[in-house]
């Protein structure tokens, strides 16, 4: 396994490359210094793609925050709370109040992935965003021990995760 420090210089040097690439391509191209001129800003933005750490990174994360997801998609925190209330995005809120999104929900452009979606509005019928995250990340036999998330990214059908997840809603109902 791979340790965070390991990690970190692999990104490091990944970005490094892309910055130089950029800048390299913006010289040739006669841009002007002002267009890098708020270099707190840049590396604020790019910081903000990066999965933040909490408590329930262990099972659940690791999580992007609202800043982190508006700035990657480019748009509103309002357009984010929309998703987050039309269960359209998997979401959690912290203690603090704070929203996180799980990582693994995210396909690489973006967007998420609709059978998860689908999966989270049939557990969110029954249960807390916390109770569901877990659920989707807790290996399960049906899914011949695999979690929902990863059955379902591994190209699983999403009809019998679809069916677990509605025959717990309605145990934790009864």
């Amino acid at each position: 396994m791979t340790s965070l420090m390991e990690q970190e210089k692999r990104l490091m040097e990944e970005l490094s490359q892309r910055v130089h690439r950029t800048f390299a391509a913006a010289a040739a191209a006669g841009v002007s210094t002002d267009a890098f001129a708020d270099v707190k800003a840049i590396a604020d933005a790019m910081s903000a793609a990066l999965p933040i750490h909490h408590v329930y990174d262990q099972v659940v994360g690791p999580f992007y925050d609202t800043a982190g997801l508006t700035r990657w998609w480019n748009v509103s925190r309002q357009a984010v709370s929309k998703k987050v209330a039309t269960g359209a995005v998997i979401a959690c809120q912290l203690e603090e109040g704070q929203w996180v999104y799980p990582v693994w929900q995210f396909t690489s452009s973006g967007t998420v992935d609709p059978a998860l979606v689908q999966v989270w509005r049939a557990l969110r019928a029954g249960a807390d965003p916390w109770t569901c995250a877990l659920w989707l990340r807790a290996p399960q036999d049906a899914f011949g021990g695999k979690t929902a998330v990863d059955w379902l990214t591994e190209g699983g059908r999403v009809d019998p995760v679809l069916a677990a997840a509605r025959a717990d809603v309605q145990r934790w109902a009864a």
